[in-house]
């Protein structure tokens, strides 16, 4: 994953509420399965497997945010564990073990929690963060994109 994309993913963690911050998680994970399988057609092992352990992280926080108050919980664990499964044995042998089955499976639940996201009114996860408003600004010499501190990203 680049840096640009990594700064784009920390500046809408602190501006989303509680299900949409398990979107973006879910976002992350497909990102880094990706340049996982990108590494892995180029033969860069060490970026292969650098991602996927990325990938890992970023599901073991899926899973130890479950509520198992809700039966729910239970499904959605039941896929995160099949996901880190096919996850570590696509590390041990080095090659793709169902990386396509779990992005397809990350995409269809991120799509889920989007809908459910549009009627989350819990308010943002993180507090005391300033609101966000990105724009385009001129300079003499380029464009720049600009937030509302006014920090070039």
């Amino acid at each position: 994953m680049t840096k640009e994309q990594i700064n784009e993913f920390a500046m809408r963690v602190t501006q989303t509420n509680r299900t949409g911050l398990v979107v973006v998680l879910y976002e992350i994970i497909d990102n880094y399965i990706e340049s996982a399988l990108e590494a892995l057609n180029n033969g860069d092992m060490e970026s292969f497997s650098l991602n996927i352990k990325k990938s890992r992280q970023f599901l073991s926080q899926l899973s130890s945010s479950l509520d198992f108050h809700y039966k729910i919980s239970f499904e959605l664990m039941n896929l995160y564990m099949y996901a880190n499964d096919c996850l570590i044995r696509s590390e041990v042998k080095r090659q793709d073990i169902n990386l396509t089955v779990v992005r397809d499976m990350m995409n269809k639940l991120r799509a889920s929690f989007e809908e459910v996201s549009k009627t989350d009114d819990s308010g943002k996860v993180m507090r005391n963060t300033q609101e966000v408003y990105e724009g385009l600004t001129y300079g003499r010499d380029a464009r720049n994109n600009v937030n509302v501190t006014g920090r070039t990203y």
